[in-house]
């Protein structure tokens, strides 16, 4: 089983488009290459393939990496499920990850996230979840977007060490810390990767 995300960059159009595409490049480049793992299409869409218990670290990872670009956003559509057919590129390949990414997607219309599985019932846990997380993540500025995706690639630094990696004073980082939900996203993540966990050992 894996995850399948599908999104696009809101926004693109307030933004030279050299400058956000290369940075949407280099944010892709975190989880592997292309075009086996990631692609773009359709201008400023793309899709990328993660493992199922990591989808949803990954999505935030790259939505904060895109928010250091002021005025952007992204949207994402986390599929779950299997794939059945590999493809030359991630775009060609095929599988239930795919199309229930893809269904997702269309569905976002106003969200910016959406997860979804073959079982409804989880489906709607995730989808109160995300639409909480997403009340405080859309808020997300670019400095605490900054704050946010240090404190995510590495869990164990304290505020005294974010601080020096991002050559500021530690007084400047414990509200803004705070104010973006730091820690409710960290216990949303674990949340999501333990009934992953659960969920992909029950269906296998």
């Amino acid at each position: 089983m894996i995850a399948i995300i599908t999104g696009d960059i809101v926004a693109s159009r307030s933004l030279n488009t050299a400058i956000w595409l290369k940075h949407l490049k280099d944010g892709l480049q975190m989880f592997g290459n292309s075009p086996l793992t990631w692609e773009l299409y359709r201008g400023d869409s793309f899709q990328f393939k993660t493992t199922a218990d990591d989808a949803l670290f990954h999505a935030i990872l790259l939505k904060t990496w895109i928010k250091l670009l002021k005025g952007l956003d992204v949207r994402l559509s986390i599929g779950i499920g299997e794939q059945t057919f590999q493809g030359s590129t991630i775009t060609e390949s095929n599988g239930t990850a795919f199309e229930l990414s893809g269904e997702g997607f269309d569905n976002l219309a106003k969200k910016n996230l959406s997860i979804i599985t073959e079982d409804n019932s989880l489906n709607d846990t995730f989808r109160v979840m995300t639409d909480l997380a997403l009340l405080i993540m859309d808020k997300w500025t670019d400095k605490s977007a900054e704050i946010i995706f240090l404190k995510l690639n590495n869990p164990a630094f304290n505020q005294t060490q974010i601080a020096e990696k991002l050559n500021k004073k530690q007084s400047t980082i414990s509200e803004p810390l705070k104010r973006s939900g730091s820690d409710e996203i960290n216990q949303f993540i674990n949340y999501y990767k333990q009934t992953m966990i659960a969920y992909v050992d029950r269906t296998s």
